[in-house]
């Protein structure tokens, strides 16, 4: 008698290279607020060039990806290479158009809140070095989740497109909208801190409900 039972879904949390990435990233602008005297308009294109880093990663990952496996008992399975470049080319359309546009919201924000003279080059090198660290710190993290655990073997294009979306409605909702409120109410620049951490936060929460599930039937004979 044979009884076909679905496997158990294996969850593997983030490793500790992603979680500590997350954190150091968010600790840069508490940094810059604290000691170099950014303000929200610094912190919003921070966010915003961060979002660029995290697309320009995913574009490999997409390009890898040769997901799904074969089910058992089949040879067909994954995606050909033609398919992975159609996936990444719709990609650099699709999530360019949204960070331009957030790009868009945020200068504008940025320079309302700073009367229009908000730029990376306000404190000299210091922003530039924190846009370094964050390249730093999502390499990092590419290595350790993708390229060391050979991650794409399982991946698909379609799964990798759409992980970097959740960034860009934390920074809409968390960092441009507190932002721009903040401003008007006439709160003070270290209110700003209240926002990294909550963007920290909500990316913690994020990864730490990431699951990589394994539904293929296990066959059990009596």
């Amino acid at each position: 008698m044979s009884d076909i039972t679905p496997a158990p879904s294996p969850t593997r949390q983030a490793g500790p290279g992603t979680i500590f990435g997350i954190i150091l990233g968010n600790l840069l602008p508490m940094f810059g607020v604290l000691f170099l005297g950014w303000d929200a308009g610094m912190i919003l294109i921070l966010y915003w060039v961060e979002n660029f880093i995290v697309g320009a990663y995913t574009l490999p990952r997409i390009l890898m990806a040769s997901g799904p496996p074969p089910a058992p008992g089949s040879v067909i399975g994954g995606t050909p290479l033609a398919g992975r470049i159609g996936v990444a080319l719709f990609f650099i359309v699709h999530y360019g158009g949204f960070w331009l546009g957030h790009g868009v919201f945020a200068f504008l924000i940025a320079g309302q809140i700073t009367d229009g003279h908000a730029s990376p080059t306000d404190d000299g090198w210091g922003f530039w070095i924190a846009v370094a660290a964050m390249f730093v710190f999502q390499g990092i993290q590419f290595w350790q989740s993708w390229i060391q655990p050979r991650a794409w073997v399982n991946a698909t294009p379609g799964g990798e497109m759409f992980k970097p979306y959740g960034r860009v409605a934390v920074l809409h909702l968390t960092v441009l909208l507190g932002a721009f409120g903040l401003h008007a109410i006439g709160a003070p620049t270290w209110t700003m801190l209240l926002l990294c951490v909550g963007k920290m936060i909500l990316e913690l929460g994020a990864v730490a409900g990431f699951k990589l599930r394994d539904d293929r039937p296990v066959d059990r004979s009596t």
